[in-house]
């Protein structure tokens, strides 16, 4: 349920470990605890129909990204007097992501709110909530034909923020090299994500069409790295030395450029080529402003949070169904990076 200690990315992480399945549906049945959004003082939507209300949100990967996921998620379910857990895998586990979808849904709940990272393995759990009466909003991520499956998205158009990743990513190759050719390499932490494989579609697509409009003809290769420190370096100093000068520039189609920043620096090889990619953890916004990272995209996740949530609540009532929201992809650097810094603080 919700609380009101602060939530933070790291304490995230290690809350995540703890959603079991078992805890998961004790906490979500209990009837007598009462949630901090049930406590909302009188005159607030939280004395309306919507109040007490059961809403579970499951992610496929409670990595620190979602800290303002959850938050956007709780500050709405408090003002509406739910009660809320968010819940998912310390690191992404597909199997066990259904295993806890299926565990919310044995607690009976009134809506959930799931992440869709492919276009299978959770319609089973989806369709089961939705041929019972609870509602369901995909946040984050949704996967091909989603709308076959009735329900509404919170998130990134992921092809078209790859292709605003792409041309930055060209632009500062150019700037930074002086060349007009040259490898950009495409990093991908989780190959068969729908979100990470169209955003490099994306990368690719914006890529091409800024060598078209600016006579440059930069080239692309995929390299799968990880969402482990060690493992990513590996793969990203192993992909250097096979191509040495050849590479213009780094994308990564998640937060891994984090990592090219940390090998960079290591290196002494800093403003050699560009590197950008996606989200603003604090090592990426901490890449940005020592200019070991050229810029990264940001999808609003407390809106994939709070907005997937305000859909829910409509659904419930008055009845409106929900459609698709597009988060964006705001492009952070080192014109606007101190005021992301602050407002993302609130997260740390």
């Amino acid at each position: 349920m919700a609380t009101n200690s602060p939530l933070s990315r790291r304490g995230l992480l290690i809350s995540g470990s703890l959603a079991t399945a078992g805890i998961l549906a004790t906490a979500c049945s209990s009837e007598k605890e009462p949630s901090v959004a049930a406590a909302s003082s009188g005159g607030s939507a939280a004395d309306g129909p919507q109040k007490g209300k059961k809403v579970i949100f499951v992610v496929h990967d409670k990595n620190p990204f979602f800290a303002p996921v959850q938050r956007g998620f709780e500050d709405f379910g408090a003002i509406m007097g739910w009660q809320t857990q968010f819940i998912g895998p310390p690191a992404q586990d597909t199997q066990k992501t259904v295993e806890l979808q299926a565990s919310a849904l044995s607690a009976k709940p009134d809506g959930v709110i799931f992440t869709r990272i492919d276009e299978t393995s959770f319609d089973a759990n989806i369709q089961k909530a939705t041929s019972s009466g609870v509602k369901v909003i995909l946040s984050n991520v949704a996967s091909d034909g989603y709308e076959k499956l009735g329900v509404g998205f919170v998130g990134q158009n992921f092809v078209n923020a790859g292709d605003a990743c792409g041309r930055e990513i060209a632009k500062y190759a150019k700037e930074r090299t002086g060349k007009s050719d040259g490898v950009i390499v495409c990093g991908n932490f989780a190959p068969g994500s729908t979100a990470l494989e169209q955003r490099i579609q994306g990368i690719k697509q914006g890529i091409e069409a800024y060598n078209k409009e600016n006579g440059t003809s930069f080239t692309t290769e995929v390299l799968v790295t990880s969402t482990d420190e060690s493992k990513a370096v590996a793969a990203i100093d192993a992909k250097y030395t096979s191509k040495k000068d050849e590479i213009v520039g780094w994308a990564m189609a998640a937060f891994d450029h984090q990592y090219v920043s940390t090998w960079a620096k290591g290196k002494n090889l800093v403003g050699k080529f560009a590197v950008g990619g996606f989200d603003l953890i604090q090592p990426v916004l901490d890449g940005i402003k020592d200019k070991s990272i050229d810029f990264s995209l940001g999808q609003n996740p407390y809106a994939q949070g709070w907005i997937a949530a305000a859909l829910l609540a409509e659904e419930f009532d008055p009845g409106y169904p929900a459609r698709t929201y597009d988060t964006g992809a705001e492009v952070v650097d080192a014109a606007n990076v101190d005021a992301v810094a602050t407002r993302e603080a609130r997260f740390a």
